[in-house]
């Protein structure tokens, strides 16, 4: 640990020094990046989702970890509302809302918002809670998300439990010794598998089963897990959250011991620090050596530019120039077709949307014929029945609409980043034909390095789009008259509930697909804007180079003198940066 963390004291050093170097150049977009790169090396974050069907003992497994009784626990299944668990100096807990408001409460108070019980079928609207809390656990940079368990009886809980899948750096998938794998859980499992590439697998509550009935469940939860993930590695940690949490906060060390806690945190510290930290490293020497690589070139521009005769140097600057308008033409051509290409998403998304509200109404509406079927039996006054058939025509569309818009999202999510893949790596190829272009024409050396690295990292393009319900209520509510006979008021109360089905399912179909084109059309805004400034920046860098020289080459002997050792300074600077991130990237 001692030499990773030399490591990358050194490396944020070295990103300080090459980002002053880029401010100097006015190089806008190769700073943001060294500065968004020494961010994510000084936080180092990791994302840590705990997953699992309701009731293998997720909220106990984090107090655990987090050597503290902060989340609730009870018998019944019990949390209902994702919550962020991130370290902070002083305990603190804020509840976000569905309309974007927050409130700060006490830690004593989240029970009241992310529970089944307080808050159920999340009536008080809240999308999710922030915690920070002074854990040594936390404090190496983890993020941990407490999730809804999927298979219980309220849907809204799995929805909220599949939406973090794709925000995880890595996931412990909670399995329960006192109950079998179910169905359930292997088809969340299988679903997790397509976002989440690291999987822990901890088989919790040993302290109920004996050592015979444990060893057959370690036994047998590992064929079927390996059976389901077709013969991937599995490794299984069995453990007791409970046991653990109780040895820890008594100060029982043989508990804690008996409880196999310390085994699976040891491992958990191990990757964290290992592989995520030696990632962000790797990333972040990759990004600084295409800095360097671009500045380097600058400078080999301008000590050519000051040794060329003045009619060499005009007709190498015209062709540079002429060349440079080419590639300027072929990056905007590249815009206008990374626009052409969202709004293709965009005409998609809504034809998936028209074919979902196609597919989907006949099936809510015969839903709709048998509750209201049984409804009529039940020999219900009219305003009861009446309020029974909105509620079941509102939360039917909102729970059908919120599984089918999390899996349309993803699906349009999924394309926009390969579109927007696609479309840097195009300007990336324009960037280092510049400079390949540059080099030729001047006769100088220029090293290419690999691009992805540099302008993406290990990060992925999301487009904006609200992780709220998007549920809009009827214009009016569904009403019974008591003047139509009792024989014609079934067919009059089912029209009118037919009618109104169909209007709720269509201005809800509309506020979805308006959400995912709005989404589209800020995101392809966001990264054009990034690939002008990127190709921006080089272009502009290696012309202010040219036009340095240009100008010094009539200046005294001193002067030129004086610029000649501050190029030489300069240049060993980044060829000791350069020694500095060389090591760190692997072929």
């Amino acid at each position: 640990m001692d030499d990773y963390n030399v490591i990358k004291n050194r490396l944020l050093a070295a990103v300080d020094t090459l980002g002053g170097l880029v401010k100097k150049k006015e190089n806008q977009f190769a700073a943001e990046l060294l500065a968004e790169t020494a961010r994510r090396l000084r936080q180092e974050t990791f994302t840590l989702v705990i997953l699992g069907e309701f009731k293998r003992g997720k909220s106990t497994f984090i107090n655990a970890l987090l050597c503290a009784g902060i989340l609730p626990t009870a018998i019944i299944p019990l949390t209902a509302i994702p919550t962020i668990i991130q370290y902070g100096p002083q305990p603190t807990a804020r509840v976000i809302f569905l309309d974007g408001t927050e409130r700060t409460v006490d830690l004593k108070e989240i029970p009241e918002y992310v529970t089944e019980r307080n808050n159920p079928r999340n009536q008080k609207k809240v999308r999710e809670v922030y915690i920070t809390y002074p854990s040594a656990f936390l404090e190496q940079g983890v993020i941990l998300v407490d999730t809804p368990g999927v298979g219980s009886a309220h849907q809204h809980n799995t929805e909220a439990a599949y939406g973090y899948l794709p925000h995880a750096d890595a996931a412990v998938f909670m399995i329960s010794v006192d109950a079998p794998l179910s169905k359930v859980e292997l088809d969340y499992l299988k679903d997790i598998c397509t976002y989440v590439k690291k999987l822990f697998f901890v088989l919790n509550k040993i302290d109920v089963a004996s050592p015979d009935d444990l060893a057959e469940a370690v036994e047998f939860t590992t064929r079927v897990l390996r059976e389901n993930l077709n013969d991937g590695e599995v490794k299984l940690f069995p453990l007791s959250a409970r046991l653990a949490l109780e040895g820890k906060l008594a100060g029982n060390r043989q508990k804690v011991e008996e409880s196999g806690m310390a085994r699976f945190e040891q491992l958990l510290n191990d990757f964290i620090h290992q592989s995520k930290g030696r990632l962000i490293l790797e990333v972040t020497a990759r990004r600084s050596l295409r800095v360097i690589n671009e500045l380097e070139l600058g400078l080999q521009l301008w000590r050519r530019a000051m040794e060329s005769g003045a009619r060499e140097l005009e007709d190498k600057i015209s062709r540079f120039k002429t060349e440079l308008k080419k590639l300027e033409e072929e990056r905007e051509d590249s815009i206008y077709l990374l626009y052409r290409e969202v709004d293709r998403l965009g005409k998609t998304a809504e034809e998936d949307v028209a074919a979902f509200r196609e597919s989907i109404l006949p099936s809510l509406l015969e839903q709709l014929e048998n509750y209201a079927g049984e409804q009529f039996r039940a020999g219900l006054s009219n305003k009861e029945l009446a309020q029974r058939l909105n509620n079941f025509i509102r939360q039917t569309i909102q729970q059908t609409l919120d599984h089918w818009r999390f899996q349309e999202k993803e699906k349009i999510r999924g394309q926009f980043e390969a579109v927007a893949l696609r479309f840097f790596g195009r300007i990336e190829e324009v960037v280092d034909r510049m400079m390949a272009i540059s080099a030729e024409i001047f006769e100088v050396s220029f090293e290419k390095t690999i691009s992805r690295e540099y302008i993406l990292g290990d990060q992925r393009f999301y487009f904006h789009f609200e992780e709220h319900p998007t549920f809009i209520p009827s214009l009016e509510s569904l009403g019974v008259t008591s003047l139509i006979p009792r024989a014609l008021l079934h067919g009059h109360i089912m029209k009118n509930a037919r009618e109104k089905m169909i209007e709720l399912l269509d201005r809800n179909c509309g506020r979805v697909r308006y959400d995912l084109v709005e989404g589209l059309k800020e995101g392809v805004r966001s990264v054009a804007g990034d690939l002008r400034l990127r190709a921006d920046a080089v272009s502009r860098s290696l012309q202010t180079a040219l036009e340095r020289a240009a100008e010094q080459r009539g200046a005294s002997e001193a002067e030129r003198a004086a610029a000649t050792a501050a190029w030489e300074m300069e240049y060993q600077e980044l060829q000791e940066l350069k020694k500095t991130f060389a090591p760190l990237v692997s072929d």
